[in-house]
């Protein structure tokens, strides 16, 4: 068993907790929300228009998040109801990111990981002391 002064002071390191030691780590999720609480982006939008900007086709996308091409479809329509701008344009060559949908997809991309990053500093200082 680590003792205190021990302590790794890195996440996922060990971690006294009572009489057992147990591996932790910090675990973030970011989701963005309009003033009515409505979602605009969340990981799994992400994955979504993540997805279309690396294969340029809605329904590869579909394929490569796991996911019904219809329940794709709906959730990037509801995504761009709500954000009230459009985030994908489909044509005969497939689809692809808008310019307002990729800067949506690098934004969040930024604040997740800052996020991460945050929450990561923040675990080692309060759980190894």
């Amino acid at each position: 068993m680590t003792k205190v002064g021990q302590m790794p002071l890195r996440a996922g390191g060990v971690c006294p907790i009572g009489f057992r030691t147990m591996i932790l780590k910090a675990k973030t999720s970011v989701w963005l929300e309009n003033e009515r609480g409505q979602t605009i982006m969340d990981p799994e939008i992400y994955q979504i228009l993540k997805a279309i900007y690396l294969v340029g086709s809605m329904s590869k996308a579909a394929e490569k998040v796991r996911k019904q091409f219809r329940r794709v479809w709906g959730i990037v329509k509801e995504t761009e109801a709500v954000y009230g701008r459009p985030l994908v344009e489909t044509g005969p060559n497939g689809s692809r990111l808008t310019e307002e949908g990729y800067r949506l997809l690098v934004k969040y991309e930024e604040l997740a990981k800052t996020c991460k990053r945050s929450a990561n500093t923040k675990f080692r200082k309060i759980f190894y002391f």
